[in-house]
């Protein structure tokens, strides 16, 4: 299959999905990853800062469909530890950190939150919500992975700055450890995708046994943690005209598992 560059691709068709990701090259995906650092933005070396001062709130006027913006910041504003698949716990640091260092940095935006675990590994978030539209399911898992992806190598090839930053605004220490990338999204997300059945299954295929073969491949290449939670739906009040984004409740989480194609068990939230 033609590939120009895994890490920017949008793909985003349900139709061959399974196919899409089985011939994804395992090599040349990490190799650009790789690459990805070397190229990277250096906002330090221009006076810039990773975490910008945020207060809880966007700045949404009377209307913004940026759903998983505000969702992102809703679970910010919860100040919670939440656990992790893998066991421990991790806490959110930041949302919407900028990786430009200049305007001409298309390839990269911000990363939705970052995190970091209680062993003090740095933590790429990409957020997912399901569309608030019937029918829609949004972005594809492996486009929420690429995603990750991309972000973690640029957070990678600036982890003294972002760290020393850290140390100096949250009084935590990042350790130097590759990062984790996590795929955090509501369960009516994962839902969306796991129990896809008729004539959408046919169409996209089995991709979980891929995606799963391909996470592995890509964490043993090259030391990534990669995680995929799912919370509880809740319901979420947009932050408008100077509000902050609020969920209804905690939002309980759980493990994905995708040989399965179930949301496992509540993962048990740290005392």
């Amino acid at each position: 299959m033609p590939n120009t560059s895994y890490l920017r691709d949008n793909w985003n068709r349900t139709t061959g999905l399974a196919a899409y990701i089985a011939e994804i090259d395992v090599n040349a995906l990490c190799r650009e990853y790789e690459e990805t650092i070397g190229s990277a933005p250096r906002r330090s070396t221009l006076g810039k800062s990773y975490f910008v001062g945020h207060s809880g709130v966007t700045s949404s006027g009377k209307w913004s469909n940026r759903r998983e913006e505000h969702y992102a910041v809703a679970l910010w504003n919860l100040d919670l530890a939440w656990p992790q698949p893998s066991g421990g716990e991790f806490r959110l640091l930041d949302y919407q950190v900028p990786l430009k260092a200049r305007q001409s940095d298309r390839a990269v935006g911000k990363i939705d939150l970052i995190g970091i675990t209680d062993r003090g590994r740095l933590m790429v978030i990409e957020v997912k919500v399901a569309p608030d539209r019937g029918g829609a399911r949004g972005d594809t898992p492996v486009h929420a992975l690429l995603e990750g992806l991309r972000y973690a190598a640029v957070a990678w090839a600036n982890i003294d700055a972002i760290a020393a930053e850290a140390k100096i605004c949250f009084e935590t220490v990042i350790v130097k450890e590759p990062p984790v990338v996590q795929i955090l999204a509501d369960r009516a997300w994962w839902r969306g995708w796991l129990h896809m059945a008729g004539s959408t299954r046919n169409a996209a295929g089995d991709w979980e046994a891929p995606f799963a073969r391909l996470v592995r491949a890509v964490e043993d290449r090259l030391g990534l943690a990669i995680q995929c939670q799912a919370l509880e739906d809740a319901s979420l009040t947009m932050g408008l005209e100077g509000r902050p984004p609020a969920l209804d409740r905690e939002p309980a989480a759980h493990a994905v598992d995708l040989a399965r194609r179930v949301i496992g068990a509540k993962l048990c939230r740290p005392e």
